[in-house]
């Protein structure tokens, strides 16, 4: 009996393992290059570099919201192609989105959610701490988007 109370206890340590606390990040908007389409881009990492936890692209011409999220896994561990969930909101609005695994060409691995334009769950990050779950890792964004940045990206996605 406790060798199997201590097993639940090792998978569920596994499967709300966090990333480190980084507190150098926040959110921006930005539209894509010419090159990438008709898009608008809301990031949320460290300013000015390549280091991002979440981005989502707003297809305004294919009519698609894409949502990915780094995770802290990068030993290719889970196949890509995995459908998976993924949660995020702030915990009074928790909106699930399904999902499938995807690497990134740095190793990283992203959970990729999909959903229509315009994603007006969006509006329920606004002055929020929004949280982002999916394949055993969960991670708090710390800076809080606030309610213009939040109005001009679903603005520009259509919405």
């Amino acid at each position: 009996m406790k060798r199997v109370a201590a097993l639940a206890m090792l998978l569920l340590v596994a499967a709300c393992a966090t990333r480190a606390p980084t507190y150098n990040r926040g959110w921006a908007i930005f539209d894509a290059e010419p090159s990438e389409g008709n898009a608008v881009k809301l990031v949320y990492g460290v300013p000015n570099s390549d280091d991002l936890d979440l981005f989502a692209v707003c297809d305004r011409d294919a009519k698609v919201f894409e949502l990915a999220f780094f995770t802290a896994d990068s030993d290719r561990s889970v196949a890509e192609g995995t459908r998976t969930q993924l949660l995020i909101g702030p915990p009074n609005r928790i909106t699930p989105l399904m999902a499938s695994v995807q690497y990134h060409s740095s190793g990283e691995m992203m959970v990729v959610a999909r959903a229509s334009v315009p994603p007006t769950f969006v509006r329920d990050w606004v002055g929020k701490r929004v949280t982002l779950a999916g394949q055993g890792t969960a991670m708090t964004l710390l800076a809080r988007p606030d309610k213009a940045l939040i109005e001009d990206f679903l603005k520009r996605c259509g919405g």
